[in-house]
């Protein structure tokens, strides 16, 4: 796996600012339209890095599917949550789980799964 020299550094080449979109409000169904209202979200900016599964990154148990990607985000920015959006490089992706990386204590990166 990753040191967190090594995700500090992948961070630092190849990392973009992407935004983090988070659901502020939840809102509530109303049933004379069918959908959600009321619902809010906020956006902030991260320094983040989204790649592809590849031999050695997931573990053999591990279900992967088409669509289904890595997203590195870096500790000094606002944390992701399960269910937010990163949007950006012409795409949105949804976060199905999210891995708090610390080194000495000090949270350096989250690593998230994330899904088209």
């Amino acid at each position: 796996m990753f040191n967190s020299f090594s995700l500090n550094k992948m961070l630092s080449d190849h990392g973009k600012f992407l935004t983090l979109r988070k659901k502020t409000t939840e809102g509530s169904y109303d049933p004379s339209i069918g959908s959600i209202t009321g619902s809010a979200t906020t956006d902030y900016s991260v320094l983040a890095y989204l790649y592809n599964y590849s031999n050695g990154l997931v573990n053999n148990n591990e279900d992967v599917r088409l669509g289904q990607r890595k997203c590195l985000v870096s500790g000094n920015y606002e944390e992701p949550e399960t269910g937010d959006l990163i949007t950006g490089l012409g795409d949105a992706v949804k976060i199905t789980k999210v891995t708090t990386i610390y080194s000495a204590g000090v949270v350096v990166c989250y690593l998230c799964d994330v899904k088209e």
